[in-house]
């Protein structure tokens, strides 16, 4: 798993996007658009190929927690499947249980969400799912089975990104259950990256 040890805000600006979905970052950008230790106009030459790649699979690698092997895994798994390997392969990351609950909005962060997912909180089909890395399918089913005052919070969440949430989710039992509707769809992809320099990185 790659782990986040640096400031988010700095990550942000070295990344030149919002890669953690939390609107503060946004705000961020906007005031500092630059990276840290550049000044203000600072301007860079435009970046190799394999620069530009090697900067969108960091965005993906940090943004849902993944190392370098993990990712690759994903990548050969989507290129096998057929099909658009970039679509694929960002279904295989929007439908990671741990994105979902973030994408629900019963956590603040991907990493906060993994922790809910480790920590034995959430159930999917009825049953205790405690692997972030697993991948949801169409119709499954999932609560959110933590005490009260987590709960509280989640349904505070939930209620705050309610017009974020993707079409591709449905709440259901007053905010603390959800359904998977059908496969993410790429085009509400949660990063702000461009994963075809990631396919391109990879099967170089």
């Amino acid at each position: 798993m790659s782990r986040v040890r640096k400031p988010r805000g700095k990550i942000v600006r070295a990344l030149g996007a919002n890669i953690f979905g939390n609107p503060k970052f946004d705000r961020l950008l906007e005031r500092k658009p630059h990276p840290p230790g550049k000044p203000p106009r600072w301007s860079s030459r435009r970046a190799s190929e394999y620069g530009e790649q090697l900067r969108e699979t960091r965005k993906y690698r940090v943004a849902y927690g993944l190392g370098r092997r993990q990712l690759k895994t994903l990548y050969e798994k989507a290129r096998r499947a057929g099909g658009s390997t970039s679509d694929t392969l960002l279904v295989y990351l929007e439908a990671r249980l741990s994105n979902v609950v973030f994408r629900l909005g019963w956590a603040v962060s991907r990493a906060q969400a993994r922790q809910l997912v480790s920590h034995g909180h959430i159930a999917v089909n009825g049953r205790i799912l405690d692997i972030p890395s697993a991948v949801l399918r169409p119709g499954d089913f999932l609560e959110l089975r933590a005490p009260e005052a987590l709960a509280e919070s989640a349904r505070r969440l939930a209620r705050e990104q309610a017009p974020r949430l993707p079409s591709w989710l449905a709440r259901e039992g007053g905010g603390l259950a959800a359904r998977v509707l059908s496969a993410p769809a790429p085009e509400e992809a949660s990063v702000p990256g461009r994963i075809g320099k990631v396919v391109e990185f990879f099967a170089r």
